[in-house]
């Protein structure tokens, strides 16, 4: 693998200006993983690093730089990517969406920031928007040496969304179920992700549309289309079940207008994860990332880190669990 510029010149002594970024590649699968890393000034020893995956088909261009911006001013690392066959990660087909794939790419770039120059191998933090949040409580979950999670409106019950897609367009849930059993037969097919209500789209909750569109913006390589293999078994993708074996601090936010994922399930990992602590904000579930609520939510993740002693280049102590509930 080329070794990055930067980490030659920490060798050599060379100073380093902060959130100089970084372009990588790791390995996961058979193919090649794009990323970021975000880097903070140089500190007297090895520093914690955040490693961040995006929401449902989005990538790292969508509104993840003030988060990670953020934590390397705070004096972590971040290391930024995108999940294969979408964004600028390899992989083909493109578009291809398997759980168990994501939770692979994840749990490999959790592998590749521990082995990082200095970065503190003990304290990885994960952070994950939607889809990407419930990978996270699942990688966590199997994993005791996650220092952290940060989960921004995570998607934990996969029942419940099906259920509210039965009640509001039961027919596009039969086309899009039709759809997803080819998928997995090995007939790759893409639907749009997202469309108006009614349309043949995996998302078409009210707004829905309109919040993709305020996300992805000028220049990202977001595209409109997924393969739909997942909605035949998205049923059984029920994150929030494994919420008492986490073992990590957990700092977890709902929006109060966000229609997209369970706020009952959130409510409910927050109150069985020993170290939960919730944040509830007056946000949809797009918000977080083409409005200034997102600066309130990256100061408040930012806080959280400092007071478990997780950014920062001072040795790591074990947090106490119980967290606190914010209104």
């Amino acid at each position: 693998m080329r070794v990055p510029r930067w980490v030659a010149g920490l060798r050599r002594g060379w100073q380093i200006a902060p959130m100089d970024r970084e372009d990588l590649t790791f390995t996961s699968g058979d193919d090649e993983v794009a990323a970021w890393l975000y880097r903070p000034a140089p500190a007297d020893g090895p520093v914690p690093c955040v490693v961040m995956a995006h929401g449902f088909s989005l990538t790292r261009h969508d509104g993840l730089a003030r988060y990670a911006e953020s934590f390397a001013e705070a004096g972590a690392a971040a290391l930024v990517m995108d999940f294969r066959h979408l964004g600028d990660s390899g992989g083909t087909p493109r578009g291809r969406f398997r759980i168990g794939e994501q939770r692979d790419d994840l749990t490999a770039a959790m592998r590749f920031a521990r082995s990082l120059p200095g970065v503190d191998p003990d304290r990885i933090v994960l952070w994950g928007f939607s889809f990407a949040g419930g990978t996270a409580v699942t990688v966590a979950a199997r994993d005791a040496h996650v220092a952290g999670l940060i989960l921004v409106a995570p998607f934990l019950d996969g029942l419940a969304r099906v259920i509210g897609t039965v009640r509001r367009s039961p027919l596009v849930a039969v086309r899009v179920l039709a759809r997803a059993v080819l998928d997995l037969a090995g007939r790759h097919r893409t639907i749009p992700v997202t469309g108006r209500p009614g349309d043949l789209a995996a998302m078409t909750f009210e707004g829905e549309a309109e919040g993709f569109a305020a996300a992805t913006g000028d220049g990202s390589p977001w595209r409109n289309e997924i393969s739909p293999g997942v909605f035949a078994v998205v049923a059984l993708h029920r994150p929030v079940r494994l919420a008492a074996r986490l073992r990590c601090p957990v700092w977890v936010a709902r929006g109060k207008r966000d229609v997209t994922v369970s706020a009952r399930a959130i409510e409910r990992l927050a109150d069985r994860a020993p170290g939960a602590e919730l944040h509830v904000h007056d946000v949809d579930h797009f918000e977080p990332f083409h409005t200034p609520a997102g600066d309130v939510l990256a100061g408040e993740q930012v806080d959280w880190l400092r007071r478990h002693g997780l950014v920062g280049p001072a040795p790591w102590r074990k947090p106490s669990v119980g967290g606190r509930r914010q209104p």
